[in-house]
């Protein structure tokens, strides 16, 4: 059992609730239903949200033992779960004692009541779901039972020690390998199952070749073939999940572009085309949301000239939809989870989608957009504005200049000229850090365009273009 402090403090969430020992019986087999039918956790009985110890002795609270009980009259099916009456002393100095349910996941079937209502564990709610939500669960039981399966001809063998070594350095742990891996349920008859294999090998694809990351960069708005083929960059990520993660976001990292432009304080102020935890958190959902039994198809990342797409399959899971994706939470492979939570990657509620959205906004950017393919996929796409506002400064510009001229521009000429109509004048030490180059040939560049009548020099302040 974990410990009191534990207990009384850990915030509520997805694996723990707190509960005043006044509520019905019937109440407590909801929120076992609830756990079991999600990733398991921790019901408590006898303390308060804010960690009071009120035990079973404050007036109107029910004998411990009608709790003790609900599960086997209310319940339809028992899931597996332990029960402890803790000895306590409560807030008012009292000897008491509290009851700690510690509830399993149940893997092969749906726990619902008596009274065939089924409730799922969503962030720190107990929710009751309705038909279509039940028939989403049933079929999702396959998907999270598929992550405990066994690997056929697997072993202790495929697994990279530097990763599971890391993942003990996460843990704080010493343990061997084996019994790390046996410990957390990813080493069974020495086979390793298929969260196991995920998390800790290389060997991923000898098994499921589909399991795995590929970006693929195009040149363009829209993807070409034949002799138009307009693909510039394709690149795939098959190790340890952890690892492909890692390499992946680095990777990514060197295909985004850059937006710099000249701030109200004179600054130059440079921005990538996505924010990073929009995109990031986006892969990292793919990766862990993902229907892996879905032997024929991978994540795919596909980066065009306006936007950015995350395409995982499996429809959406369960309770969650398109419109309540940024509150609802519901995790389809929760060993994948669980252990990539110990990276920061995952987190145990559900802000991540909300962070998306509110990232996006603060680039100025658009909404980000979710859709399901043929009901069998989640894509999530990020728009970026620099095509756009290229074309809107192109045509604002050639009402100042010819197009012709402008057309006629190398890439410096045009970044320089872009930035004196959006944000003013500027000094030829801010263009040379501009355009990247150094005093000399920044000032040849300036002079050219001055000659050309495209920019002048700004009489009162003679060392700044305008």
């Amino acid at each position: 059992m974990a410990n009191l402090e534990y207990l009384q403090y850990e915030a509520e969430g997805q694996i723990i609730d707190r509960k005043r020992a006044n509520l019905e019986p019937k109440k407590i087999a909801e929120h076992i239903s609830a756990f079991s039918n999600a990733e398991g956790g921790i019901l408590v009985i006898g303390i308060e949200d804010d960690g009071e110890i009120t035990g079973f002795k404050y007036p109107k609270s029910k004998a411990i033992e009608k709790y003790i009980e609900a599960p086997l009259d209310f319940l339809s099916r028992l899931p597996k779960y332990t029960i402890e009456r803790v000895p306590v002393q409560n807030s008012k100095g009292e000897d008491d004692e509290i009851l700690v349910f510690t509830i399993e996941p149940n893997y092969e079937s749906i726990i619902a009541l008596k009274d065939e209502t089924v409730f799922l564990r969503v962030n720190d709610k107990s929710k009751k779901l309705v038909h279509s939500q039940i028939t989403q669960l049933e079929f999702d039981r396959g998907s999270r039972n598929f992550e405990e399966e066994l690997v056929e001809y697997s072993s202790i063998e495929d697994v990279n020690e530097a990763v599971v070594d890391e993942f003990r350095q996460l843990l704080g742990t010493t343990v061997s390998t084996e019994k790390l891996l046996k410990a957390r349920g990813f080493l069974r008859d020495g086979k390793l199952t298929v969260a196991g294999l995920l998390l800790f090998s290389d060997n991923i694809t000898a098994y499921f070749p589909s399991a795995r990351i590929r970006f693929m960069r195009y040149e363009g708005v829209k993807a070409e073939s034949g002799y138009r083929l307009n693909i510039v960059k394709d690149v795939t990520f098959d190790k340890a999940l952890p690892t492909a993660i890692k390499e992946a976001r680095e990777f990514i990292k060197t295909q985004l572009r850059d937006f710099t432009f000249l701030g109200k304080d004179g600054k130059f102020v440079t921005l990538p085309e996505y924010p990073e935890f929009a995109w990031f958190e986006g892969m990292i959902n793919a990766v862990v949301h993902r229907r892996y039994d879905n032997l024929g198809d991978h994540i795919r990342i596909k980066m065009y000239d306006d936007r950015l797409e995350i395409y995982s399959p499996g429809a959406l899971p369960a309770s969650v939809n398109l419109k309540n994706i940024k509150e609802e939470r519901y995790s389809r492979n929760p060993k994948v989870a669980a252990a990539l939570t110990q990276y920061k990657w995952v987190r145990e509620s559900n802000e991540g989608v909300g962070r998306i959205f509110q990232e996006m906004k603060e680039y100025f950017l658009d909404d980000p957009v979710y859709e399901e393919p043929n009901n069998s996929a989640v894509q999530l796409t990020l728009k970026n504005n620099i095509v756009a506002r290229k074309y809107r400064e192109t045509g604002r510009v050639s009402q100042i200049i010819t197009t012709e001229l402008f057309d006629g521009l190398n890439e410096l000429e045009e970044a320089v000229v872009r930035h004196l109509y959006n944000s003013g004048p500027l000094t030829p030490s801010e263009a040379a850090t501009l355009i990247g180059r150094s005093a000399v040939p920044t000032r040849k560049l300036l002079s050219k365009l001055v000659d050309e009548g495209i920019i002048k020099v700004h009489q009162s302040h003679p060392k700044r273009s305008s």
